[in-house]
């Protein structure tokens, strides 16, 4: 089922700056998500010093994890869905543990909706090395407003 959808048809963000490569598992009814990310020389944010990304980019990798497990819920429910802008509000216990994703490596998001109403959502967010270490965590606060292009103040004609 979950090959049912692309990152693409889940997500508003699109290449170079989709960073998800895939949802390893979903289930709505517990309200957690597995998604991963594979790290290569070819991403965005790929530095060859480091020969890899820095660390500083995990609470984007969460909140589009986030992202995808809230688009998936739309497709759910409409299949015609399209992803839908949402807001980053806040984290809280962020910590982050390596200074760098590593090129050539696979890391694991996992994430559990803690909260959830039809705009405001809290979600408790880990990130896995492939050895089953911990490697990031927080637990985020997300926002989607009813109707984006009101909620940004565009003037309609």
């Amino acid at each position: 089922m979950i090959d049912k959808f692309t990152i693409s048809e889940l997500l508003p963000h699109r290449p170079p700056m989709q960073l998800i490569t895939a949802i390893e598992s979903i289930d709505l009814k517990k309200q957690i998500m597995v998604a991963r990310i594979d790290i290569n020389r070819e991403d965005l944010l790929y530095q060859s010093n480091i020969d890899g990304v820095p660390s500083w980019i995990s609470l984007e990798y969460m909140a589009q994890a986030i992202g995808c497990f809230i688009g998936y819920g739309d497709h759910v429910k409409n299949p015609l869905a399209t992803p839908v802008v949402g807001f980053v509000l806040g984290t809280r216990k962020l910590s982050v543990e390596i200074p760098t994703y590593l090129a050539g490596q696979s890391y694991f998001i996992h994430i559990s909706s803690l909260f959830c109403d039809n705009n405001m959502a809290n979600f408790e967010c880990k990130i896995y090395n492939q050895t089953n270490e911990i490697v990031a965590s927080a637990a985020i606060n997300v926002f989607r407003p009813d109707d984006i292009e009101q909620f940004m103040g565009k003037q309609h004609e």
